[in-house]
């Protein structure tokens, strides 16, 4: 009976022609786009990880520029926050600079995190100087609006807070700090 084993095992046998695939199965799908669409949220802001609610904070900053510059409407900031007092006022200033048709000639600032954000469970904290202006809003004459522009710049000590949201695979602002 031994003998059978042995012989069966030490017999020839054709090698097969196809080899396994090496390829693997995708294990993440692609993140829908999120933010307008010539301005998306990027992928690195997307991530729940401290540097991840830094760049999604930096992006919402660089957003509100983008809508400001191009007059566009303001409903992206709605979309990634939640329950903001500071953000829904943000889009309401902006909503009025379109009614107004205000436009910018300048806008310049400047975000330095003070660090890594800090990051429990599904929530965020971050910390940075938000350095605003020169900003210089015009009218449809062309003419300077000065409630809307900022001849100096004002460095501003601000904060925002975070809450993961699972639907969107993104950080949401929860509140922010501007001064």
């Amino acid at each position: 009976m031994g003998a059978l084993v042995l012989t069966g095992c030490s017999e020839r046998q054709e090698a097969s022609t196809t080899l396994p695939t090496t390829e693997a199965a995708p294990t993440t799908e692609a993140l829908p786009t999120l933010g307008p669409a010539d301005f998306p949220v990027p992928e690195e802001a997307r991530e729940q990880t401290p540097e991840g609610a830094v760049e999604f904070v930096r992006y919402y900053v660089a957003l509100t520029k983008h809508l400001a510059v191009n007059s566009r409407d303001p409903e992206p900031l709605l979309q990634l926050s939640q329950d903001c007092r500071t953000c829904n006022q943000i889009a309401q200033a902006l909503t009025a600079d379109l009614a107004a048709s205000y436009s910018y000639r300048e806008y310049a600032y400047e975000f330095d995190e003070y660090g890594p954000a800090l990051v429990d469970g599904e929530t965020a904290e971050v910390g940075f100087a938000y350095v605003q202006g020169p900003i210089t809003a015009v009218d449809q004459a062309g003419q300077i609006v000065p409630d809307r522009s900022a001849a100096t710049p004002e460095e501003l000590q601000s904060g925002a807070s975070l809450l993961w949201n699972e639907d969107l695979q993104s950080w949401v602002i929860t509140g922010l700090t501007v001064g």
